[in-house]
């Protein structure tokens, strides 16, 4: 296999390309980085001799590959390849593409095995997709390894695209490597924009087809494994390559004149106060010409690096407050400094136009951002804020002040164009809240507003018209986004009482966050946490978990080659025991199947994959995979207080076949004097509708039930969860699924056993009022959602949701559940917790 080497000025950033292109290319993938100067390797440059053990770190009879940032990486690795061998230095290419998108290219193909020629002609053809979007036909053909020359595929099929995102990079090169298994030329042509067709071997062919939700693609193969080829394909698209199938994103299309002119809601919560208007100050770049280009383009590469390094620093200062997904928003941006294209536009201004560095930057960021903001995509078109942003951080660091925004002398709202993330984390605690004239839900800016839970709405442009540049007095909803300029005194004094409350609300909930959650007549409910890797356990603890109602252990097993080994889950689990102590903690069997693949179990392909093998079907047709994970559990769970649950139990027969291999994973543990945890609770997940049927024959043999709302509304009412058209059967509030919650719980009560729920209905409050009154005695759920729960069930009285409940289920809709079962005050209140 072709190795791929990463030279970068910056160590940060190759490791997280490194992370990206494995993600892609999967973990077989030989790829080393040479990054970074100093002995820790956080200073900018780069080193020939570490790129020297790079190369030969990776070589083989294939060759090597060789992707660097900047041009002045050229010489450290020319540096390199002067102490090779003649015969290992004709087996290295260093190419001129693109960083990021040469380097995933390169690897998704270097994957399938491919040769050196095509593994390095991929790479330089990385700019396709992105010259496709930007430049339209004056985008420049990429060069294509292997060119389809024959005419006629023997085999056809159509596809309707399902993922919310399209075909971005992560299902296209799942695509690829899908693809890549069988022996046949296969090629993708974009039916609804008649795009294409593109090789499936070629990363940058698929992303030039322009592939989104709902358009209809051909997929064409010939060769000994077409048919083969194209019936595993199908299904493959069809549930997503990988993706989830939620909502899709907001939709792309031009909005009507009324839904333009109406605020959207961006960011929770209330806000009211006088409005203070960010004055549009256009960034005065300097417009002088140089004499020495190429010193001008040196200058313009430095203040490229020290926007990088200032991104960077950000990113770890803001760590320990921001979520992984909110961080990664500083990491895209440090990806936009890598694009060629904004870099070659200022070069060439540079070299031809004389133009000095800040002004032939600035025309050339300006110039992609308008691009972007030009494009159908809404989610795309919200990227054009982001350029604006980088392309005001190099301005900076050539010397151009950049307006400063959100700096409020008083607490006020702030009425803003749009931001851009780096002016969102620098709001004043003055700003009580945010209205964009622009934006949109989507936008970078909006999710860190929310993650830092600021106020916000956009598209406010027309309904701000009347309030001119007065500073009057406003009032908006985030939730709603419903806005009132200069509001009547009992408008005002009524949003005022709300927002007193919510707040009072919150940070009773959050202060009360670890005291158990006991209904007002006394009802004690047992409030955990679902988590999905060992590292959230102690937030979850922070927050309130009494302790972890499910633990899923798919994280260990999905986004690789090969399962882990029995160290490598134990070591995953002690983790967690530590992290809780003497706190419960069930521990949920291998889920996979459905939405939830691992390729190298070779299950196959299934037109119906959440009927077909999952769960504990999969585990107990692979009894190796199985005891594997099974003595892995019990020797973590030693000392601490594991208990182990199987699911998608369908009848008794399963459990006692999982009972079974569980006492042998004790039994092999025994007898090798390996210390572990025996006797050990063993529950089940309750999420089919046979199990619920059957519940009094499976309580006799299982110490607890656990529910899964979500697949057992799903199965019960034949509503594939993802099916975005099915939306009104994917709650469990429906009468159906209540009645079959309340046969559960009597039937484990009748014989002494505890019943959890661990689907998303115990973070709903309506929905937890309804479980409790019917009887459930754990809710099990997001861990940042206990403090609101944990306050809702405070302010509610048991023996009243159990008179509710017992209404509910006679209702004949879910519309008519959730009108009867609207919570008090309290719980709206406690919801921004």
């Amino acid at each position: 296999m072709v190795g791929l080497v990463l030279v970068s000025h910056s160590h940060a950033m190759a490791v997280a390309l490194k992370e990206l292109v494995v993600a892609m290319a999967g973990p077989k993938l030989p790829i080393a980085v040479a990054a970074g100067a100093g002995d820790d390797h956080t200073d900018l440059g780069t080193n020939g001799m570490e790129i020297l053990e790079a190369i030969t770190s990776v070589m083989s009879d294939e060759g090597v590959v060789v992707l660097m940032d900047m041009g002045s990486a050229l010489l450290s690795t020319e540096t390199a390849l002067g102490f090779l061998e003649d015969e290992q230095r004709a087996r290295v290419r260093y190419v001129a593409a693109p960083f990021v998108e040469g380097a995933v290219a390169a690897g998704v193909v270097a994957a399938l095995g491919s040769s050196l020629d095509d593994v390095s002609c991929e790479a330089q053809g990385a700019l396709r997709h992105k010259q496709t979007q930007l430049c339209g036909d004056k985008a420049t053909p990429a060069p294509e390894a292997n060119p389809k020359t024959t005419a006629t595929a023997e085999e056809t099929i159509r596809v309707t695209v399902p993922n919310p995102l399209g075909w971005h990079a992560r299902p296209a090169a799942r695509f690829i490597r899908e693809a890549g298994a069988f022996q046949a030329d296969i090629h993708v042509r974009n039916v609804t924009k008649n795009r294409g067709p593109a090789s499936a071997k070629s990363l940058t062919g698929l992303a030039s087809l322009g592939i989104l939700r709902g358009h209809e693609i051909e997929i064409s193969a010939s060769g000994p494994e077409a048919k083969a080829a194209l019936q595993a394909l199908r299904p493959s698209v069809e549930s997503g390559l990988g993706d989830a199938l939620g909502e899709p994103p907001p939709v792309a299309t031009a909005p009507s004149a009324t839904a333009r002119d109406e605020p959207v809601a961006v960011s929770g919560g209330l806000a009211i106060g006088p409005l203070f208007f960010a004055t549009n100050v256009e960034i005065a770049v300097p417009g002088q010409k140089v004499e020495d280009s190429k010193s001008e383009i040196g200058r313009l590469h430095q203040a490229i690096d020290e926007a990088k390094a200032a991104i960077a620093r950000e990113q770890t200062a803001l760590q320990s407050t921001l979520g992984k997904n909110e961080i990664a928003i500083f990491a895209a941006q440090a990806l936009l400094l890598e694009d060629p294209d904004l870099l070659q536009r200022a070069e060439t201004s540079i070299d031809e136009s004389r133009e000095n560095a800040a002004r032939a930057w600035a025309n050339s960021y300006q110039a992609v951002a308008a691009n972007y903001a030009q494009l159908e995509d809404e989610y795309l078109r919200q990227r054009a804020a982001d350029v604006r942003d980088i392309g005001a951080r190099v301005l900076a660091a050539l010397g151009v002040a950049r307006p400063r925004v959100g700096d409020l002398a008083q607490p006020g709202i702030l009425v803003v164009d749009d931001l851009a993330p780096a002016e969102v984390t620098g709001l004043s605690r003055n700003v009580l809240g945010v209205i964009c004239r622009q934006g949109g839900r989507t936008s970078h800016a909006a999710i860190l507003l929310r993650a830092r839970g600021v106020p916000a709405i956009a598209h406010a442009r027309t309904a701000l018209q009347k309030a001119g540049s007065a500073a009057a007095t406003a009032a908006f909803d985030g939730d709603t986004g419903e806005l009132w300029i200069d509001p009547p005194p009992d408008k005002l004094d009524d949003l005022r009482r709300r927002m007193e409350a919510q707040r009072n609300a919150a940070q009773e909930a959050a202060r009360r966050r670890h005291e158990p959650a006991i209904t007002a007549d006394g009802r004690s409910v047992a409030i955990f946490a679902n988590l999905g890797k060992a590292g959230e356990a102690a937030a979850a603890l922070e927050r309130g978990a009494e302790g972890v109602g499910l633990f899923r252990t798919e994280f260990l097993f999905i986004d690789r080659d090969a399962a882990p080994d029995e160290d490598e889950q134990f070591e995953a689990l002690r983790q967690v025991r530590e992290s809780m102590g003497s706190r419960a903690v069930v521990i949920r069997t291998l889920d996979i199947g459905g939405d939830k693949e691992a390729p190298y179990l070779g299950l196959a392909r299934e037109a119906n994959p959440f009927l077909g093998e999952r769960g504990i079907r999969v585990c107990l047709s692979h009894p190796e995979l199985f005891q594997t994970q099974l003595r892995a559990i019990l020797r973590a769970a030693h000392g601490g207080n594991f208990r182990v649950m199987f699911p998608m139990i369908t009848e008794l027969a399963e459990l006692r076949e999982a009972r079974a291999a569980l006492a042998a994973a004790h039994q092999s543990l025994e007898q090798a004097g390996v210390s572990h945890a025996w006797p050990i609770p063993v529950g089940i997940m309750i999420e089919v509708p046979s199990a619920v049927i059957l519940s009094d024959q499976l309580a006799t043999e299982a110490d607890f039930f656990s529910i899964g709302t979500n697949d057992l509304t799903q199965y019960v009412l034949a509503a594939d969860r993802g099916n975005p058209a099915l939306a009104r059967f994917q709650d469990a509030m429906h009468p159906a699924v209540l009645r079959m919650i309340g046969q559960i719980v009597i039937e484990a009560h009748r014989h002494g056993k505890h019943v959890a729920v661990c689907g998303e209905a115990a973070s709903d409050p309506v929905a937890a009022g309804l479980l409790i009154g019917l009887g459930v005695d754990e809710l099990s759920l997001s861990s940042a959602r206990i403090p609101a729960i944990k306050a809702t069930i405070r302010t509610s009285n048991g023996n009243d949701l159990q008179s509710l409940a017992g209404r509910v289920v006679n209702l004949t809709s879910t519309a008519d559940v959730r009108n009867v079962a609207k919570g008090p005050p309290s719980v709206a209140q406690t919801e921004q917790a």
